[in-house]
């Protein structure tokens, strides 16, 4: 028998850069492109990303200048951050469980701007909603709401619920890869970087970024720092001797606090695990140096262990006070459309909570690739398994067509599984593996031209 649709009015808030910017003035599209010649070419040019850049007007208060207007609805590359999905398959398998489509809103939000200034935009947002679905034909006066949010939305949606207050309209908020205590890939965008083969689209990041508040808000406030055999936490000197700005980074510890000290009441998470990712970190001459592991001071020395996590934010940083976590082998952005996430909001607005099997330690898929390469260039999938080449299948698709190129082939090598493959053309593209009964894990790839 099929679920019976929820009474409940439902809001989706996306993730970081998971919003189309437009704007204002002339509506012109300014994140949310779907042209993967225009996104090859705006991490290496720059031109395209220049207007996104916060003014000191809106620095000191005044926006509007960029209105978000929706959710995602083309795949975004972003270099580092591993790029963004669209959100069609989230939001139409919300729709589904609710009780009319009516019910749905979404949530797009101008995610340069703080979580404390886009949380006083969602409580009003949410307050209209839901008073005109318990308006609807189809709604009822007893009816709350449901926050389904994926990454940043996540904290958005706690610091409405745990430090605004929500007046009681919020039945439950259902998290997806959501960095509750932050992630080291945020200090890392700050830092001048190490080498790379293609560096160029990570300092076009860094010269975005580094006046975003946004992206101060995703700062990891756990122990991370790495000095000598003990870990601490990050200050705001410590964010200023990498290069960014120690006020953005004082204002978003506050805002961290203010978290930590809210309730946690009414929160289910679902979060990526399986796949390398940044835990910790070092500084050596302000350049941020990231650890795939995590310590843990125990007795006169440190304690380091891979806990890994979605590729972006680590196991334990999303998971969120409260009931245990469910996993899933997936990466961060394919976490907010893959069918085992959607199974898992359904189930939860539905309130049969019956969502999908949760993978345990040896269902990870361990899948390590670039975030961005160069055309032309040859580039290393590499899986860690036990089994042979003829467990693992992998897809290389252009992420906005959809189009396929040839499928890589694995091969054993010092212990793991790679395939090495190769792009001819600019743009974004989607590499899928598969193995054993879960959806494949799925990572964007943004190849850019080879620089001289």
């Amino acid at each position: 028998m099929e679920d019976d649709p929820g009474p409940d009015a439902v809001m989706v808030l996306p993730g970081i850069m998971g919003t189309e910017l437009v704007h204002a003035a002339t509506g012109r599209v300014l994140w949310g492109i779907s042209d993967p010649r225009w996104l090859a070419s705006a991490w290496t040019t720059g031109d395209s990303l220049r207007e996104l850049a916060l003014t000191e007007q809106e620095r000191e208060g005044v926006v509007g200048r960029i209105k978000p207007t929706r959710l995602l609805r083309v795949p975004a590359g972003i270099p580092v951050l591993r790029g963004v999905e669209p959100y069609t398959a989230l939001l139409a398998g919300v729709r589904t469980a609710a009780a009319h489509p009516d019910a749905v809103a979404e949530f797009p939000y101008d995610w340069r701007l703080p979580v404390a200034y886009n949380a006083a935009r969602l409580a009003d947002a949410a307050a209209r909603h839901l008073e005109r679905w318990r308006a609807h034909p189809r709604g009822s006066r007893n009816a709350r709401l449901v926050l389904v949010a994926h990454s940043m939305g996540g904290l958005i949606a706690r610091y409405l619920t745990g430090v605004l207050g929500d007046g009681g309209m919020v039945r439950t908020t259902l998290t997806l890869g959501t960095p509750f205590y932050g992630a080291v890939k945020a200090a890392y965008l700050l830092s001048t970087g190490e080498g790379s083969p293609v560096p160029l689209p990570r300092m076009r990041l860094r010269e975005l970024v580094l006046g975003m508040p946004g992206l101060y808000d995703l700062l990891p406030v756990y122990r991370c720092l790495g000095e000598g055999d003990r870990s601490r936490r990050l200050t705001p000197a410590d964010i200023a001797a990498i290069g960014g700005d120690p006020l953005l980074a004082e204002q978003s510890f506050a805002m961290h606090e203010r978290l930590r000290r809210a309730d946690g009441g009414g929160l289910r998470s679902l979060i990526g695990v399986g796949l390398p990712t940044m835990q910790s970190m070092s500084v050596v001459d302000g350049v941020v140096h990231p650890r795939y592991t995590i310590e843990g001071d125990l007795g006169r020395g440190a304690r380091r262990e891979d806990r890994r996590g979605d590729s972006t934010v680590y196991r334990d940083s999303a998971s969120p006070p409260g009931p245990p976590p469910g996993v899933l082998p997936q990466s961060h952005a394919a976490l907010a459309k893959c069918r085992e996430s959607i199974a898992f909001v359904h189930a939860e607005i539905t309130g049969h909570r019956q969502g999908p099997p949760m993978a345990g330690r040896g269902d990870e898929v361990r899948v390590d690739l670039p975030d961005v390469v160069a055309v032309g260039e040859p580039f290393d999938i590499v899986v860690e398994t036990a089994d042979g080449p003829a467990a693992v299948s992998c897809t290389l698709e252009e992420a906005t067509t959809g189009d396929q190129l040839p499928p890589p082939l694995f091969v054993r090598r010092d212990g793991v599984l790679v395939a090495t493959a190769r792009v001819v053309q600019p743009g974004l593209y989607r590499v899928a593996v598969k193995q054993g009964s879960y959806s494949a894990v799925e990572q964007l790839m943004l190849a850019v031209p080879a620089i001289a």
